[in-house]
């Protein structure tokens, strides 16, 4: 599969029009850029280059020129040597699964349209993306709160597209910020998970400092994990889960959307308010969907990501640490006071190696094993155990089968997470 054909693809699915484009800073960008302008041009598509740019600011520069599409190069939770294209339609949001078939069967079927010389698109560079992005930003966020908290941050963009641009957007709100890892590199790294190295980077600095919260974003900026103010990673389930606190409390009853695996604090979470959660598959598309037939008021992943639709139907990290901070502002609080205030639940998440032809087979003799339980095929295999639930499902970028298992007790959600894996391992004899 090559970007050039993938570019051609999209091109010929949209027929005309103009597409924005955008990278993160890792090294193949340029490469993969310069694939995609080409496959794009030759249809016909006229193209705008927002350059290096966080995701969402590409998202909404899509909506702001009235483009047919957007096209950003990234990758942000993937390895370095991992690169991938996503889809953007004419509102900024993912491509729904109906446009990712016709745009496969395009691609797969192989005949793309090509334009003569005189009938090629054009290039055009869009630097005011960020400008008109910010813009919209002030609108969106209680400016008048955070600037009184006088919020005292640290940030670590990781090296990728947030850097710089957060720091300055947020010391103009009157913030402190300390900043790591603030300068865009072709060797950023993005690892969440709170025993790594990484975010404990963030983690020994915020209470030396008093610090009043840290933020570790990844690549592209679509999503991040909150460092409570006692130096603590909260793990990505928690950024969702902040989000949600706040926003039911400012729209009780409204429903919200989160996938399969998703921890369940947001079901309790959602209860204070009066209001439901609605499950749906992982990924940003299956999310947006879902909020769009219920009308929801917000919706997310365990990984970090966060939709506001009255801001942009798609993730976005940069809103979101901007959301938190009104939260702490208004509510005159802390991280750590509100997480405390949360029922307590330990995720675990692992992998087993699998190969893809075996996929559907251990799924089927999974759900078989654990016949007796309540079990949700929504997204592979989801078990209801009386001390919590285990999921088992395939990767879409790998060939492993994904394990996540939860409970209130860390012991019990170990325990699931080894059966889990054990089952998986049986099934694949």
């Amino acid at each position: 599969m090559s970007a050039i054909d993938f570019a051609c693809a999209f091109g010929t699915y949209l027929e005309s029009g103009a597409v924005v484009i955008g990278r993160d800073t890792r090294r193949t960008g340029e490469r993969l850029r310069s694939s995609v302008l080409s496959g794009l041009l030759s249809t016909g598509i006229h193209v705008y280059d927002a350059g290096i740019v966080p995701t969402p600011v590409l998202q909404h520069a899509v909506t702001r020129l009235e483009a047919n599409g957007g096209i950003s190069i990234s990758g942000p939770n993937l390895g370095a040597e991992w690169k991938a294209l996503r889809f953007f339609g004419s509102d900024g949001a993912p491509l729904n699964s109906y446009q990712d078939e016709e745009l496969l069967d395009i691609f797969y079927n192989g005949s793309f349209s090509s334009k003569p010389w005189d009938e090629l698109g054009t290039l055009t560079s869009y630097p005011d993306a960020l400008h008109n992005y910010t813009k919209v930003l002030k609108t969106f966020l209680d400016l008048d709160a955070i600037r009184a908290r006088q919020f005292k941050i640290v940030l670590d963009c990781c090296r990728g597209t947030a850097s710089h641009y957060v720091a300055e957007f947020f010391t103009e709100l009157g913030c402190e910020i300390v900043a790591i890892n603030n300068e865009p590199s072709p060797d950023a790294v993005y690892a969440p998970l709170p025993e790594t190295r990484h975010t404990q980077a963030v983690c020994q600095i915020v209470k030396p400092l008093q610090a009043d919260v840290g933020f570790y974003f990844n690549l592209d900026a679509t999503s991040l994990v909150v460092i409570s103010d006692e130096g603590r990673s909260l793990g990505e389930e928690y950024t969702f889960a902040l989000l949600t606190d706040y926003i039911l409390s400012e729209h009780p009853g409204k429903p919200v959307v989160a996938n399969m695996s998703t921890s369940h604090l947001i079901d309790d979470l959602a209860g204070r308010y009066g209001s439901v959660v609605s499950r749906c598959r992982i990924g940003q598309k299956y999310i947006i969907e879902r909020m769009r037939s219920l009308g929801a008021i917000f919706g997310g992943e365990g990984s970090g990501g966060a939709a506001f639709p009255d801001f942009l139907y798609g993730f976005d990290g940069i809103v979101s640490m901007g959301v938190i901070l009104q939260m702490l502002a208004q509510r005159q609080t802390s991280i750590s006071e509100i997480v405390r205030s949360f029922p307590h639940y330990t995720i675990k998440k692992a992998f087993v190696r699998c190969p893809v032809h075996l996929f559907h087979p251990v799924l089927h003799r999974v759900s078989e094993t654990f016949s007796g339980n309540r079990v949700d095929v929504t997204d592979g295999v989801k078990i209801f155990v009386d001390a919590g639930w285990l999921h088992i499902r395939p990767s879409r970028n790998e060939p492993i089968m994904r394990v996540i298992a939860e409970s209130p007790d860390a012991e019990e959600a170990e325990n699931l997470l080894q059966q889990g894996k054990t089952e998986v391992r049986k099934a694949m004899l």
